[in-house]
Parts: C-alpha cells; structure tokens; sequence
C-alpha cells in the first residue's frame, strides 16, 4: 500500500474529524493545489473533498483534532492537512512544526442542527485554507458555502450569516455568524508588525491526542521521529488539575495573540502555555494584581485584570462577558460568550489565593 492509502486509512481508523463523528473511507481524488496568487475560486477545486457535501477527505488528507479548540461561536469544526508527495514536516516537540512548502491546512466551520446530536445534519458555513507558498509564508483562502450548500466560494471581503441551532439545553439560539476577511487572518496567525501567518494548532502540545502523532510518524510524514517526553495540553472541561485546563484554555483561545511578539504583546499579559507555568513564571504574566497598560477604556471600571478570589472585580472576567464590540475579548470574529470558558475561568479566579490587590 503507498504511503497516501496508508495515511488515510490509518488516519480514518484512529481520528475522527470531529467529537463525536467518523469519516466514511474516501472517494479518490487528487488533491490539485493552485498556482501560487492564483487560488481556485471554488473549494472544490482543490480536490480535498471527494464528497464536499459531507466533507470526505480526498487520498492524501489527513483528518485530525486537537485537544483544546478555539472557541468560535459553539461552531462546529473540522480539521484536516496535506503535504505534497515526498515531503516531510519538521517535527519539534515544543513549538510549531515546520511544515513544506505547498502544505494545505483545512479548517471547516458550521453549526450542527442540534448541537447535542451530529447526526440531525449541519449548516456549512465556510472553510478556511492556510497555504503556505513559500518557506513560513502562508496564504490564507476562505470559502462560503451558498444557501444551496452546493458550492463554497471564494470570499475576500468577509460575511455575515444568520444562523439558528438547538444548544445543549434544548433551546434554539441563534447567532450573526461572521466569516473574516482574509486581511484579519493576520491578527492571530502573524506575529506583532510581521505580515508573515503562522499555523496555529500545528504543533504537539496540541495534536498530541488519540495516537495522532504516533501515526503521522508510522506515515513518514516526519523528517526525524518524535521522542517519548511530549508537552501536550489537557481538554479545558476534562477531569486533569484545574490549573492545567485553565493553561491549556487561555493558551489556545488567548496565547496566540498574549504571548511574547503577539499582536497583544503590548499589554504584557502573558496568556500562552509556556508564560502560564505556576512553577517557574510570575503570576503578573496572567493578570494577577495587574493593572492593564493597553486597555483603554475596556476596563469595565475595575483596576486590575484579576482579584485573586473575586471574579467579578476582574477586568479579565468582564471582557469575557462582554457583548460591547469595544471591550469584549477575543475582539474579532466573534460575538457570543463562551458560556463553559466563563464559568471555567470564574471558577478558577475566584478559588485564587486573594493577594491584597482587592482595594488598588
């Protein structure tokens, strides 16, 4: 069997594209990157979806998860990737990988007709490419599925979708879904006053989950193999220590931009993995009796960003509330608060040993 029918049937055995959910084996068809400026104006053109309709990875593409997600909206997502024939990927067991050139990164997004039960169906709303054309140069290419859900076009300037589901309990919500303009890919993917995008959950401390990296390295899609001592992050609303789900939600929800030569760096709140270590960093570094640098008038009327032992004095826990454009955090492509985030950093501020910060 060649390396390409080995990936995706150990891939589909072992991954699932999302909870809960398992791909049928894939229709063959090749996979056809765009000349370089050039994307295909259609996702289909790419040939990494033998069946679009329901998302069926081509041969070659490797479906896979990570182990803390994004939050965007209770969307519901996949997560799929593919290196041209011959190629490897630079494996490191701290950091992003160094992916080859020509790698496609797929990330589709939709709202699930019930979020409780993925198989009452889905309403696709776009998918989102990361290329990468040229040695840590990646261009993104965003597509919108029609009202049809027939065809996902290629969208520049961004949109807005009304969108309407069942939640967990029961009640219908209903959200102004905001795909992004390519030009906001650059506030999370790029470094501070870079214009060159990184991958974000490419690397081990979030792919390391359900035998993924085991598999990639069995597929030869690494150049050297990993080791046997790997940081990995834990699942935020799992049953590991609350101070490693509280690391691992704000490292993927608030470290791409909070971390050294962010795009939030400025504010010299330290919000990723390696900068929340209790054991070797400063408290300060996540907001701990902080007073903000850079936040305007986004302060709520608090003084610092969190009173250990009291969420509510907390200017952190008021721009996670918040539904104010100016002052909600994270501030692009999204309106709802993460209901489950709040309450997982509420509790985790409020069970802080106070510090004497209350009365700043």
């Amino acid at each position: 069997m060649t390396r390409t029918a080995t990936s995706i049937c150990m891939g589909l055995a072992l991954v699932a594209c999302s909870d809960s959910e398992v791909l049928e084996p894939p229709t063959t068809v090749e996979v056809t990157p765009a000349p370089i400026g050039s994307p295909h104006q259609t996702l289909a053109g790419w040939g990494l979806f033998g069946a679009a309709s329901d998302y069926t990875p081509s041969d070659g593409v490797f479906p896979y998860d990570v182990i803390s997600p994004l939050y965007s909206d209770y969307s519901h997502k996949r997560r799929f990737m593919w290196i041209p024939s011959g190629t490897t990927i630079g494996y490191t067991d701290a950091g992003v990988w160094a992916f080859p050139v020509g790698t496609i990164l797929v990330k589709t997004f939709g709202y699930l007709s019930d979020i409780r039960d993925p198989s009452l169906g889905e309403r696709k709303l776009e998918v989102r490419l990361l290329v990468q054309e040229a040695p840590s140069t990646w261009e993104p290419h965003i597509y919108v599925w029609n009202e049809a859900q027939s065809t996902a076009t290629l969208e520049v300037a961004g949109d807005v979708i009304a969108s309407t589901w069942t939640h967990f309990d029961g009640q219908q919500r209903s959200n102004d879904y905001i795909v992004p303009n390519t030009n906001e890919c650059q506030e999370c993917h790029g470094p501070k006053d870079d214009k060159l995008l990184n991958a974000l959950g490419g690397r081990t401390r979030q792919l390391d989950r359900d035998g993924q990296i085991e598999q990639l390295a069995a597929l030869g899609w690494f150049g050297s193999e990993p080791s046997s001592d790997r940081e990995a992050l834990v699942d935020p609303f799992g049953q590991d220590p609350l101070s490693d789900r509280i690391r691992s939600y704000l490292d993927s929800n608030c470290g791409h931009c909070h971390k050294q030569g962010g795009q939030a760096s400025q504010s010299a709140l330290l919000l990723d993995w390696d900068d929340t270590d209790p054991l070797t960093q400063d408290p300060a570094n996540w907001g701990v009796c902080k007073q903000p640098t850079s936040a305007g008038g986004a302060t709520c009327g608090h003084v610092v960003d969190i009173v250990p032992g009291d969420a509510d004095a907390s200017i952190f826990m008021c721009r996670m509330q918040s539904t104010d454009p100016e002052v909600r955090m994270p501030p692009l492509v999204s309106r709802m608060p993460h209901d489950e985030g709040v309450e997982l950093v509420r509790t985790w501020i409020d069970g802080l040993e106070p510090a004497g910060c209350e009365s700043m």
